[in-house]
């Protein structure tokens, strides 16, 4: 993982994904003009040429290795080179349903239909939330052990999801960032400077091509690496956790202030960045703006509901310094809502400025189908042309005496019409979402990912927080999207 090309000791089964997919009849199914090759191999959804490349984005998997009961005391006691085979003896294959984190059943289904439409990405990102949610009483119910056993399976949950990433993708680099799940202490309540970190590091580094990347990665959870393929440009890779509003310093109340640390290095970066006279990409797992779900949901007046995602005192600095080295900053890419939407970063004036791409989730927990991103760009300049989000079209029978069928959902071309991806054509698409019906009525169908479920969490009725929380990032700016004149 982690900027890693040379293969792992896992590869075989990379291999053994790429083969098999490539030698089945077509079940991914192909729609927006899409079509399968003759012999019976998925097309990509796009065309990708000598200076256009294809990058994939999977986010949020939330791996539940507890799903079955069964094989948790197996787990334990086995070294994480063991676990890919006992996950494979289990009598549980039903993959996991709205309201649940993925399972192994899912998990492979994913990275196969990634890797039958993609064997060979550009490279793959990683947005964060590896761990699925209340990992620590899942763990306790299991009867797995104390607090040693814990932080050993934490660690080699992290190395298993780690590794079947690198593993379905031997040839392509990986990068990754930690979400609010992905400590030992608890979510959002990652520790600075903690061996968790510290750990994960180490793990990270030892497949890297750039281990020295990772120097500080045991202080806060951040690190910067060349562009793979464009030349002139880095990847900066943050540990934003340290910005939410629910972070939790209470395993280490004594760590003074990550958040601001993470501040000062990024503006550090940035700076060198500029005088080096490169360009740069951002990854990090929560978005800049508004969580318009929690906005939407509240039981107060609607100002009072108005919930951002990261605190002031780092929103504020953090905006100032998209905006100061707008000239240096080209993309950005994050997870965490679990859904397929977008930010645009604007100046005070209202000048669009960087798009943050919100890739959604495997983890169906949140009333989402499962899905995954594929980029297509231009190598030399790096600009965004196109994306496909593709998804799992059966996730409630799939696994229950039916094949798994993965589907590209959309294009922004094919739905929307746009040839290009970037800050201006980001704006435009928003405005068309509140002010076109049909716009809008695709956008609701595709933020929660063509979900089935009965409780979806977009509706005609509180579509708008959504289409504000796009491009109105403040809190003030957002309540007067979204709320005008209600109180």
């Amino acid at each position: 993982m982690l900027g890693m090309h040379h293969r792992s000791a896992n590869t075989p089964r990379g291999y053994v994904r790429a083969t098999r997919a490539l030698a089945a009849v077509a079940a991914v199914l192909l729609p927006l003009g899409a079509c399968a090759a003759d012999d019976g191999v998925e097309a990509l959804p796009f065309a990708p040429g000598p200076d256009r490349g294809v990058f994939l984005i999977i986010s949020d998997i939330h791996f539940d290795p507890f799903a079955d009961p069964a094989i948790v005391d197996q787990l334990v006691a086995s070294d994480v080179e063991a676990w890919r085979a006992i996950f494979e003896s289990s009598k549980e294959q039903e993959f996991a349903r709205y309201g649940s984190d993925s399972n192994y059943p899912l998990l492979s289904s994913a990275l196969e239909a990634a890797a039958r439409l993609l064997p060979e990405p550009d490279f793959v990102l990683y947005p964060g939330d590896y761990l699925a949610h209340e990992f620590e009483a899942k763990f306790d119910a299991a009867g797995g052990g104390g607090p040693e056993a814990y932080r050993g399976f934490v660690i080699k949950t992290m190395a298993f999801v780690s590794g079947e990433l690198q593993d379905a993708f031997p040839e392509a680099p990986v990068y990754g960032t930690l979400g609010n799940a992905d400590s030992i202490c608890g979510d959002y309540t990652i520790a600075p400077g903690s061996t968790f970190l510290a750990d994960v590091g180490k793990l990270w580094a030892a497949r890297s091509e750039h281990p020295e990347a990772f120097a500080d990665f045991g202080l806060a959870g951040f690190y910067a690496v060349p562009h793979p393929t464009v030349g002139g440009r880095d990847l900066i890779v943050l540990n934003n956790v340290f910005w939410s509003t629910d972070y939790d310093d209470r395993c280490d109340p004594e760590g003074g202030d990550p958040g601001a640390a993470v501040l000062a290095w990024l503006e550090w970066t940035l700076y060198r960045t500029k005088l080096r006279g490169r360009s740069a990409s951002l990854l990090f797992h929560i978005p800049p703006g508004i969580d318009s779900f929690s906005s939407a949901h509240g039981k107060r007046a609607c100002q009072a509901n108005v919930t951002p995602y990261l605190k002031d005192a780092y929103a504020e600095p953090f905006l100032a310094l998209l905006e100061a080295y707008q000239d240096v900053l080209l993309s950005s890419f994050s997870g965490h809502t679990h859904m397929d939407n977008f930010r645009v970063v604007r100046t005070a004036a209202g000048e669009p400025i960087l798009l943050t791409h919100i890739t959604p989730a495997v983890s169906p927990i949140y009333q989402n189908n499962p899905a995954f991103a594929l980029v297509l760009y231009d190598r030399k300049s790096g600009d965004l042309i196109d994306y496909a989000t593709v998804y799992l079209t059966n996730l409630e029978n799939a696994g229950r005496g039916e094949a798994a069928k993965w589907a590209v959902e959309y294009t922004l071309r094919g739905a929307y019409g746009y040839t290009a991806y970037n800050p201006t054509t980001a704006s435009e698409l928003a405005r068309a979402i509140r002010s076109d019906p049909t716009v809008r009525d695709n956008y609701i169908t595709f933020y929660p990912v063509s979900t089935a479920s009965t409780d979806p969490p977009i509706d005609g009725q509180n579509w708008q927080a959504f289409a504000c929380g796009q491009t109105e990032l403040t809190a003030e700016a957002f309540a007067a999207c979204y709320c005008g004149g209600a109180g």
